[in-house]
């Protein structure tokens, strides 16, 4: 579960991301965060990621204090995160196969195990036969299933998504979001932070709207609102 009670965040430039914010998802939701630019939605993912800690209120991750967290104690927090950014960040000169195991290979994980699971992360994004492919070899739209398939490789129980469909056309934008789905039906909690309000009208799901740094809609039914 993932609950954020009375948070509020002041960056050292006096900007206020977060004005006593609370909000709560339980494991296996699947949200939208959306809001225009500046609404806070890149500060609550730093937030939840450990890059930031609050300037007031609690951030309970997993039962994990998040805002308490000793630095050397971050990265293996995130171990419970995947997170998937908007620009890919892949590793060009390494091969499909090469970028999931990366994710795997850095925490230790033996040969084996490493082999295992990337065998069934390529089943899962549907690109087994594209595992000796470089990402320049790729459409967005695969590029954008070998990040997520990445982030997905150490099984986190969060699945945080950065406007992952704001680089693709709408085909490939479908092809992801129903990846997403089949991951939350896993048992993921996946958090979809997104400007596209066609994915959001059409995929509904729990929506939430931030504006200055507070939540001024929550709707469980999904759908994009304007208030």
């Amino acid at each position: 579960m993932i609950i954020l009670e009375n948070v509020s965040k002041i960056y050292k430039n006096g900007t206020k991301a977060l004005n006593d914010f609370s909000l709560e998802i339980q494991d296996g939701e699947f949200v939208y965060i959306i809001g225009e630019t500046g609404s806070g939605k890149s500060t609550l993912i730093k937030l939840l990621n450990g890059e930031e800690i609050p300037t007031k209120g609690r951030v309970m991750v997993d039962g994990t204090n998040v805002g308490r967290l000793r630095f050397g104690k971050v990265p293996l927090y995130r171990r419970k995160i995947g997170v998937v950014f908007q620009d890919y960040q892949l590793l060009k000169k390494k091969t499909v196969y090469d970028n999931i195991a990366f994710a795997l290979e850095v925490i230790n994980k033996s040969k084996e195990e490493v082999r295992n699971r990337v065998k069934e992360v390529l089943e899962i994004i549907d690109l087994a036969n594209e595992f000796n492919s470089y990402p320049t070899q790729l459409s967005g739209g695969q590029q954008q299933r070998v990040v997520i398939g990445r982030a997905i490789s150490n099984n986190p129980r969060i699945l945080i998504c950065d406007e992952p469909t704001g680089n693709l056309d709408p085909r490939h934008s479908k092809e992801i979001i129903e990846l997403l789905e089949k991951i939350n039906k896993s048992g993921t909690t996946v958090i979809v932070v997104t400007h596209d309000d066609v994915l959001v009208n059409t995929y509904k799901k729990r929506t939430i709207l931030l504006d200055n740094g507070s939540i001024i809609s929550d709707n469980p039914e999904g759908g994009y609102i304007h208030v």
